[in-house]
Parts: C-alpha cells; sequence; structure tokens
C-alpha cells in the first residue's frame, strides 16, 4: 500500500450536522473556497466537496446504516484522477486504485501548461459548448507504453483536440476542425 493511503477507519458522516440542517435531504454550504453539499437518498448518504470553479469534485458515500464511508472518490471534469478508495461494512480499507499513477505530468501542471503555453483556461473560461478531458495509456511500438492526456473543446467554430504526453508534458498534437456553413 502507497505511504499517502491512511489504511485506518473510515469516517463517520455527521448525520447530527446534517439533520439540524437539511432541507428537503440536501444541506449545501460554503467552507473558504469550497462548497460542501451532502445529500440523502434511500440507501446512503453523500458528501461531495467542489472546488476551483466545479472542475474539481471529491465525492464520499456512507453507509446509511452505519455512518461508515464506504467510498471515496475524485473527478475533474468527469476525468477520474487521486486515490479511489472502498471500505468494508466495519469501515477498513479494502481497496483503492491509483487513477494519477503513470502519470508524472499532474492535473494542476497540465491546467498550469494550457493557460500559459496555449491561453486555455480549464478552470475559468466558460467559452466551451462542451469540454471534454481525458487519460488513458496505449502501446506504442508494442514495446513501449505511452500515457496521454486528450482534451477535447467544442468551441462555436469547431472542435479542437489536444493531446498531451502524460509523463512529460509535451503537446503531441493539436487538431482544429472548423464547422462547414
Amino acid at each position: 500500500m502507497p505511504e499517502n493511503i491512511d489504511s485506518a477507519t473510515s469516517e463517520k458522516f455527521d448525520l447530527k450536522k446534517f439533520n439540524e440542517n437539511k432541507l428537503d435531504s440536501i444541506y449545501e454550504y460554503t467552507l473558504q473556497d469550497t462548497i460542501v453539499k451532502l445529500y440523502e437518498s434511500k440507501d446512503q448518504y453523500k458528501k461531495e466537496l467542489v472546488w476551483d470553479n466545479h472542475s474539481f469534485k471529491q465525492t464520499s458515500l456512507y453507509d446509511k446504516t452505519t455512518n461508515l464511508l464506504v467510498n471515496q472518490f475524485c473527478h475533474f471534469y468527469a476525468m477520474p484522477v487521486g486515490i479511489w478508495k472502498s471500505y468494508d461494512e466495519k469501515g477498513v480499507l479494502i481497496s483503492w486504485k491509483n487513477y494519477d499513477e503513470n502519470f508524472d505530468f499532474t492535473v494542476k501542471e497540465l491546467i498550469a501548461m494550457l493557460k500559459k503555453d496555449l491561453q486555455i483556461d480549464l478552470i475559468n473560461d466558460t467559452n466551451y459548448k462542451s469540454l471534454l478531458i481525458d487519460r488513458f495509456s496505449y502501446k506504442r511500438l508494442f514495446l513501449f507504453t505511452s500515457y496521454c492526456y486528450v482534451l477535447q473543446l467544442n468551441l462555436m467554430e469547431g472542435t479542437r483536440t489536444i493531446k498531451i504526453d502524460g509523463k512529460t508534458g509535451e503537446i503531441l498534437s493539436d487538431v482544429k476542425d472548423f464547422m462547414l456553413e
């Protein structure tokens, strides 16, 4: 197990605070620059931490009978990031997956590089009709595995697809497909 994963038992959902403040099974508040949203469903409680202009979201799911954390995961837009964790019914960590593994060029470095070099602000820009970002590994020359970020921006004038090396941050391709009128 990596050193940065706490194998201690999971946290508990703050049911008292939630019940004192909920409105229609939802309680939302702001803590410094983070929006905290607490929800109740039939089988579980959910806590979402949303920051950086809604681009990062950490979700924690809690068992409704024990109030113990059962799953915790994070997304940058829809792309999985960080270490995703699962806990058993006693709150003991049973599995985890590191979605940042093999991506030496971090998401935060990606955000800074795109803003500086390509004038693309993934945090504050609202000029996109849609924005998709993902990362994947692929075999190159049947011997080497490469890790790559793919960013697809749908703009008014067309689509721009950028591929970036997940190890070095090098721009591998930047293709613009313009819409014909």
